[in-house]
C-alpha cells in the first residue's frame, strides 16, 4: 500500500510538471492545479504511471522537447524567494541577498532591463532585498540599495555575476545561458528562459 501511494504522488508531481511545460495552467500555484490535474490519475495503473514520470523526468531534464519548449529544468521560486531547479525537491540555487534581489528582478521582467535603468525598479527591488536581507534598521537597507543603484558604479553588474557564479555551480553549461542575465554592453540585459519553466508559489 505504501508503495502505491509512493507511485501515486509521485505521479501527481509528474503530471503537474507536464502541464506546467505544456502551458497548460500559466502561473497558477500548483496546489490549485493539482485539484484539476491530480484527479486523472485514479483511473491510471502502475505501468501508467511509472511511465508518466519517466516522460517529465526527461521533460524536466531537457532530453525532451516539444515544440519550442527550451532544454533545461524548471526554476521553482518559493514564498520566501527561495530558488529550486528542477522542481520544489530540486537543488536550492544559493545566492548573497542582494545578487538574488537582483536576479529575481530580471526574473521578473522578461524584455529586459538596462543596468543604467535598474533604479526605476528600486520598489520592487526592495521588496524582494528586505526579505532576503539580515540588515534590520530601514537605514542599513536604504545604503545598500544607494550603492547599488549609483548610476557611477558598476554594482548592479557586479551583483549578475555573482548570481550567475551560483547558478553555474549547478547547471549544464549548455542550459547555463538561458538562466543567466545577459545583454549587449550598454543595452538591456536580460534572462532568456522561456517563463514557462519559471513558477512563483
Amino acid at each position: 500500500m505504501m508503495e502505491k501511494c509512493s507511485i501515486y504522488w509521485a505521479g501527481e508531481e509528474a503530471l503537474l510538471a507536464l502541464a506546467l511545460l505544456e502551458g497548460r495552467f500559466g502561473t497558477e500555484r500548483l496546489e490549485e492545479a493539482s485539484l484539476r490535474y491530480g484527479s486523472g490519475l485514479d483511473v491510471m495503473d502502475a505501468a501508467e504511471l511509472i511511465s508518466l514520470i519517466h516522460r517529465a523526468k526527461k521533460r524536466l531534464s531537457g532530453r525532451v522537447q516539444k515544440g519550442d519548449t527550451p532544454q533545461g529544468p524548471s526554476l521553482v521560486i518559493t514564498r520566501d524567494y527561495r530558488i529550486f531547479l528542477g522542481g520544489r525537491r530540486g537543488t536550492e540555487i544559493r545566492m548573497r541577498p542582494m545578487s538574488k534581489a537582483v536576479f529575481l528582478l530580471f526574473l521578473k521582467h522578461p524584455e529586459g532591463i538596462a543596468f543604467s535603468e535598474v533604479g526605476l525598479y528600486r520598489q520592487e527591488l526592495e521588496v524582494y532585498y528586505r526579505r532576503l536581507s539580515r540588515l534590520g534598521s530601514n537605514e542599513e537597507i536604504k545604503r545598500c540599495l544607494d550603492r547599488l543603484l549609483d548610476t557611477a558604479s558598476r554594482e548592479v553588474g557586479v551583483a549578475a555575476s555573482r548570481a550567475s557564479d551560483a547558478l553555474e555551480q549547478s547547471l549544464e553549461e549548455e542550459w547555463l545561458p538561458a538562466y543567466v542575465i545577459s545583454g549587449e554592453r550598454g543595452g538591456r540585459k536580460r534572462i532568456g528562459l522561456d517563463r514557462r519553466l519559471v513558477v512563483w508559489l
